[in-house]
């Protein structure tokens, strides 16, 4: 995972959203567990939000209106409260593991996701993968994936991945720390890993 530096960072992208569609998130959203915005690639200047709340996964996307003028789509998966399992995940290697891969996994198996978003699952530990993928290894196809991390090379203080199908949504957040000696392949994690399911697709 490549961190970028002197880029603006997920609240400055949140604020750059207009007021209502940050509103319409939060509405969708309900009970934060966890948020990022950032720079949306295809459309260089606006932000992209992902909002993962207990009642939905609410997303907001730039477009152009037919007056060519920009607005933002705002996307949900609604979510069923009383579905949400989560599980801690604290994932402690020593110094002198040898893993397969950064975190002591085998590559990802295939579920449709692209190059980018399999080496960010690939360097998180076994369970973490084994979790966030669960619901798709039946072949449930992913509507959408987003993840996003903050922090420096060794230490995030912020990451956060979300992989969502008409079904099942599946998140992992938290941070992950280098203890000195330790190198990627053996960075420690923090993480709650949660798994949801979809009542109603709106706008996905």
């Amino acid at each position: 995972m490549d961190l970028v530096t002197g880029r603006p960072l997920r609240q400055a992208w949140w604020d750059s959203l207009p007021a209502p569609a940050r509103d319409r998130l939060l509405e969708r959203a309900g009970q934060i567990i966890e948020w990022w915005a950032e720079e949306d690639a295809s459309a260089r200047g606006r932000s992209y939000a992902v909002v993962l709340g207990e009642r939905g996964l609410a997303l907001a996307e730039p477009r152009i209106n037919t007056e060519h003028k920009p607005v933002y789509k705002i996307s949900c998966l609604v979510l069923d409260p009383s579905s949400f399992r989560h599980v801690t995940v604290d994932h402690r290697p020593p110094p002198a593991a040898s893993p397969l891969s950064p975190a002591g996994a085998s590559a990802p198996p295939e579920i449709g996701l692209d190059d980018e978003a399999k080496g960010v699952l690939g360097n998180l530990p076994q369970k973490v993968q084994e979790l966030l993928q669960a619901p798709f290894l039946a072949g449930q196809k992913i509507l959408t994936r987003s993840f996003h991390y903050e922090g420096h090379d060794h230490h995030l203080d912020m990451f956060g991945i979300v992989l969502a199908g008409p079904r099942d949504v599946t998140a992992a957040v938290g941070s992950k720390k280098v203890p000195v000696g330790h190198t990627d392949a053996t960075a420690h994690w923090a993480l709650t890993c949660y798994r949801a399911s979809v009542t109603q697709r709106i706008g996905l």
